[in-house]
């Protein structure tokens, strides 16, 4: 298969089409789709033209087939970049168009693909005006979403990173619930904040490294001072720290995801900032990144993430909420890994950012189904309501138990190898944030119990819907993808397998490491 997409030259177009290509279809749903719902509400009938949700759905299933044929291409004995494409830009400053894929960006890549037409195919009613405009903004959200996992210079890397946050923050301000105007501004203070400290310090690095280029290769082969890697490290961490909600930067997550429409819940909950932390600060800072007190702190933090997001989880009684805070917590098992530095826990960091998003992603469809269905989502306001849902009941318990890494789900596989590549470096801390498996069970069965197995009051909750036919289609898919990497993880180890060993490697070994490599004698 991988010759035959190569005899086509798929390695030489996919990733500039799968930037292109949402932006293309922005245009298009938001010029010739139809707002249906707008008609169905008894309103004006709009210009006719197709669903303009069938149009982004359409949108969003050929960027799945161009990640598809990605996956296809890309092989996971080579080492570096693949699928490389690099065009003049900017030549003045030195910036190009570069993209490309490695075992880091690729499962991340895909995971974005198929996860958000299954968003908006499961959440196809939640969003009811405007939804040409909706379209539109999913679509410029999936072209930054795809350029922040496969640009290579740090100029189109930060343009990739604020198309990702501002329609984001138009997703939630326009069509979350009412009073979301505070939930949103806090989601684009934190992030713009974070940001404009990255881009100041994308300025420096570019000014030290000679301003003739941007591209990462590059300047990851500058020579920084132990202060200046210091600084700039802090600078893109606080981007990434904020976006990804690591505690303390978590405070905008609950309320901006429990605001949002599903579908801009879903893509809140996607571990970009973690997955730029892996590709960008660690690479170009190693010195920082491991600097005895930095990482300390960091791994600290992350521990601290791991207990503190689960036990605030059992506190919560709206349920969005509750997967929010339980985010947190996953979040806190990713950096731990991340910044143990092994290479099991770099592995086990990607696995999980990979599985998070699959699970995280389930969860909030689900809640968004009963949302949609109750106009609520507190935890008191159900129970029992197995007896009348059985469908929705055995999705949710799986994804659940996915959740709460039950061994034979997806969920298990990426902590588990992050605990097993921290132990030998930090045993203590990793003795710890086993603990949040515990807490995890508990919030997770708590949820449970509180929407399945309580009293059913019939009056109120005896005519709930079960999933429709288009619901067990997305639950489905999710479905099979939680059992699927739970039981064979091997294909997804086997392309992060290289990549998690360079990242390792670079940051103990690299240019601007702590520890030199020693030169290796040929004279034996």
């Amino acid at each position: 298969m991988r010759e035959l997409l190569l005899s086509f030259g798929v390695d030489q177009w996919v990733l500039p089409a799968m930037l292109a290509w949402p932006v293309v279809a922005a245009l298009l749903v938001r010029l010739f789709g139809r707002d249906v719902t707008r008609s169905q509400a008894g309103g004006a009938p709009s210009a006719g033209g197709p669903d303009a949700r069938l149009l982004t759905l359409g949108a969003l299933l050929v960027e799945v087939l161009l990640a598809v044929a990605l996956w296809g291409v890309f092989d996971p004995t080579e080492r570096g970049w693949q699928a490389r494409v690099d065009l003049p830009w900017i030549m003045e400053i030195g910036a190009t168009f570069s993209v490309g894929v490695d075992g880091l960006s690729l499962p991340m890549v895909v995971l974005t693909a198929l996860v958000l037409p299954l968003a908006l195919l499961g959440s196809w009613n939640n969003v009811r005006v405007r939804t040409p405009a909706f379209g539109a903004l999913a679509l410029l959200l999936t072209s930054g979403l795809i350029g922040v996992f496969v640009t290579l210079d740090l100029l189109l890397f930060y343009l990739a990173w604020e198309l990702m946050l501002i329609p984001t923050y138009l997703l939630v301000g326009i069509w979350g619930a009412e009073g979301t105007t505070r939930a949103s501004l806090r989601y684009v203070l934190f992030t713009l904040v974070g940001s404009l400290l990255m881009l100041v310090a994308i300025i420096a690095l570019w000014n030290l490294g000679g301003g003739t280029t941007l591209h990462l290769d590059t300047l990851r082969e500058v020579t920084l001072s132990p202060k200046v890697q210091l600084l700039m490290f802090l600078a893109f961490f606080s981007a990434f720290a904020v976006k990804s909600a690591l505690v303390p930067f978590h405070t905008w997550l609950p309320d901006a995801q429990g605001a949002a429409p599903t579908f801009a819940a879903v893509t809140l909950g996607l571990k970009v900032g973690a997955y730029a932390i892996l590709r960008f600060a660690i690479p170009l800072f190693p010195a920082a990144a491991t600097n005895d007190t930095v990482r300390s702190t960091i791994l600290i933090l992350s521990v601290v993430a791991v207990i503190y997001g689960a036990l605030l989880a059992m506190t919560q009684r709206d349920f969005k909420r509750m997967i929010s805070y339980s985010s947190v917590s996953h979040l806190g098992f990713i950096m731990l890994g991340s910044f143990a530095l092994t290479q099991q826990s770099v592995q086990g960091a990607v696995m999980s950012i990979v599985n998070s998003g699959i699970s995280t992603s389930a969860l909030f469809l689900l809640a968004g189904m009963l949302e949609d269905r109750m106009g609520t989502t507190d935890l008191k306001a159900f129970g029992g309501i197995a007896r009348v849902v059985p469908w929705f009941s055995v999705m949710l318990t799986l994804v659940m138990l996915s959740s709460i890494a039950l061994p034979g789900t997806n969920g298990f596989v990426g902590e588990f190898l992050v605990l097993l590549g921290t132990y030998p470096e930090e045993p203590v801390l990793a003795v710890i944030a086993t603990s949040g498996v515990i807490f995890a069970a508990a919030y997770g069965l708590r949820a449970l119990q509180m929407l399945l197995f309580e009293s059913l009051d019939r009056s109120r909750l005896g005519s709930l819907r079960d999933l429709t036919a288009r619901e067990k289609v997305v639950m489905t898919v999710f479905a099979v993808a939680i059992v699927f990497l739970g039981l064979a993880p091997q294909p997804v180890l086997q392309r992060t397998e290289r990549a998690s060993r360079d990242l390792v490697e670079a940051a103990r070994f690299g240019p601007n490491a702590p520890v030199p490599l020693p030169p290796v004698s040929l004279n034996r």
